[in-house]
C-alpha cells in the first residue's frame, strides 16, 4: 500500500481547544480482588457507559507465559464490585454500543493465528468466532464492525461476514505497534527503533479510505478513546489532529512520560517527567503546557478515566508478584496556585566551557557562559547554581567520567518540557532525586563538543 497525498490541515497555534476543568485528584483507591486464586491482570477496558470494566487476566506464573486455558476474560460491575469470569480469552475490547465484547482465544505470541470471539454481554453467550486472525496485531470496533487482521491485511467482520479493507504491506515485526482510535476510523502505526527507542517510522491509517499518511519526524502517536482525534509528538512541538482536519499545535516538545486522555476523550493530558515513584500521583498538563488541574497515579498500563470522569483505572505490573487492577475514585480538590518556577538539574560534561574542574573550581564568569548555553537551547534561567553529585573518592581520571558536579537551574514553568528534552531532571519525593542523568551518562550535553 502506497502513502497517499494528504491535504495540508489547517494549523492553529493556540491554546488547547478543551475547556478548563475543576481541579481533580484521583487518589482514593478502591480495593478489587481478582477471583480464582492468584490471577495476573494484563489489560482493562471501560465500557462506553462507564459502568463496567472488562479485564484480561491469566494464572500467575513466575516461570513464563500462561497457557490459553489459564487466560480469562472478566467483567467488573463498578457499582457493586461484582466480578464475573465470563470466558477463556485475553485482551477484551468493547463494541461502540457496549453490547458486545471481542477478545482473543489464544496467546498473542505463542499462537500465530488464534480465534477472535464475539461475545454478547446481555445474553452471556458467544455469538461469533473468527478463525485464523493475526493475533500479533490488535483488533478494534468501527461501529458494529469488528476490525481485525489476517496476515498483513485489515478485515472487517459483521454478522458472520468478513470483508477485506486493505493490505498494510508488511508482516508483523519486532517493534511494530498498531492501535485503533475509539471509533475505529483511524489507527496509528509505529515501528520502534533499537532498544525500544523513538520510532523510526510513524503513520496514521484511515480505515474508511484504506489510506495511510506517513508522519516525518513524529515519535509518539496516541489515538483518542472517543472519536478519532490523534495526539502527535515531535521533537520540537506537539499537536492534536482533530476529526475535521484541524490541527491544534503548541511549539514545545513532549520529552517523555504518560499521555492520559480526558474523560470526554477530547484532550490529551500529559506528564512530561518519567521519573515518578510507584504509588505517587503526577500533575498533568494540557497541550499548551499549562497545568491541567488533574493529578493521577502513574506507571499504570491501559490507564483511563471512565466516561463520567469520577473513576480512574489501570493495570499495575506486579514485578515478582501478580499484576493487579488499580481502581481509583476521583475527587474535587481546592484549587492550587499554578507553579511559577521549576527547579531542574543537569549533569555537567568535562568539555563544556563553563564546567567545574574535579576540585570544584570553575572559570571566571562561568554563570554567564552557562546562561548563554541555556538560552541557546531555548531556556530562560531565573537562577543558576552548582551542586556536587558525586563524591571525589569515586571519580576516575578518564575524560569519559563525569566531573562530579551538576547545574541547579530555576526556570519558568513554561520551559519545563524544553528542559526535559535536554536531559534535565526534576527530583520527586521518595525517589533518588538526581538519578543517573546527573552523573553525566547517556545525556545530551548543552554544549556540542568535538
Amino acid at each position: 500500500m502506497q502513502p497517499t497525498a494528504v491535504r495540508s490541515p489547517e494549523v492553529r497555534f493556540s491554546e488547547s481547544p478543551a475547556p478548563a476543568v475543576a481541579p481533580v485528584a484521583c487518589d482514593q483507591k478502591i480495593a478489587v480482588t481478582l477471583p480464582i486464586g492468584a490471577l495476573d491482570a494484563t489489560s482493562s477496558s471501560w465500557s462506553p457507559d462507564g459502568r463496567l470494566l472488562a479485564l484480561g487476566a491469566h494464572a500467575f506464573s513466575r516461570m513464563g507465559s500462561a497457557t490459553p486455558d489459564q487466560q480469562r476474560v472478566l467483567v467488573l460491575t463498578v457499582a457493586t464490585l461484582d466480578l464475573r469470569d465470563i470466558a477463556r480469552g485475553s485482551d477484551p475490547v468493547w463494541s461502540a454500543d457496549g453490547s458486545r465484547l471481542a477478545f482473543r482465544d489464544g496467546h498473542a505470541w505463542t499462537d500465530p493465528t488464534a480465534d477472535l470471539v464475539i461475545y454478547d454481554v446481555s445474553s452471556a453467550h458467544e455469538v461469533g468466532r473468527i478463525a485464523g486472525a493475526n493475533t500479533k496485531l490488535p483488533f478494534g470496533w468501527r461501529g458494529g464492525e469488528l476490525l481485525y487482521w489476517k496476515g498483513s491485511e485489515l478485515w472487517t467482520w459483521r454478522g458472520g461476514t468478513g470483508t477485506r479493507v486493505f493490505d498494510l504491506g508488511r508482516d508483523p515485526e519486532p517493534g511494530l505497534a498498531i492501535r485503533f482510535s475509539g471509533d475505529g476510523e483511524r489507527a496509528v502505526v509505529t515501528v520502534s527503533g533499537a532498544w525500544g527507542g523513538a520510532p523510526v517510522e510513524a503513520s496514521i491509517i484511515d480505515t474508511r479510505a484504506g489510506s495511510i499518511e506517513r508522519l516525518i519526524g513524529a515519535w509518539r502517536l496516541e489515538p483518542s478513546p472517543r472519536g478519532h482525534a490523534v495526539f502527535v509528538s515531535f521533537l520540537d512541538h506537539r499537536e492534536i489532529r482533530l476529526e475535521d482536519g484541524t490541527v491544534w499545535s503548541a511549539p514545545i516538545p513532549f520529552a517523555g512520560g504518560i499521555v492520559i486522555w480526558s474523560a470526554d476523550g477530547r484532550q490529551p493530558l500529559l506528564s512530561p517527567n518519567e521519573f515518578v515513584g510507584f504509588g505517587n500521583t503526577a500533575d498533568l498538563e494540557t497541550l499548551d503546557g499549562a497545568p491541567a488541574g488533574v493529578a493521577v497515579p502513574t506507571l499504570l498500563q491501559a490507564a483511563a478515566f471512565n466516561v463520567g470522569g469520577d473513576l480512574f483505572s489501570g493495570v499495575q505490573y506486579g514485578g515478582r508478584g501478580p499484576s493487579s487492577l488499580d481502581l481509583y475514585r476521583c475527587r474535587l480538590v481546592a484549587a492550587r496556585q499554578n507553579p511559577v518556577t521549576v527547579t531542574v538539574y543537569y549533569g555537567e560534561s568535562s568539555f563544556e566551557p563553563w564546567a567545574a574542574k574535579r576540585d570544584g573550581t570553575a572559570p571566571a564568569g562561568w554563570e554567564a557562559l552557562a546562561e548563554r548555553d541555556l538560552k541557546l537551547v531555548g531556556l530562560h534561567p531565573l537562577e543558576i547554581g552548582r551542586i556536587r553529585t558525586l563524591e571525589p573518592s569515586i571519580l576516575c581520571d578518564q575524560p569519559k567520567c563525569p566531573n562530579g558536579f551538576g547545574l541547579r537551574v530555576v526556570i519558568p514553568y513554561a520551559d519545563r518540557d524544553r528542559a526535559y528534552s535536554r536531559c534535565f531532571r526534576e527530583p520527586y519525593p521518595n525517589t533518588f532525586a538526581m538519578d543517573a542523568a546527573i552523573g553525566g551518562y547517556n545525556c545530551v550535553p548543552l554544549y556540542s563538543g568535538n
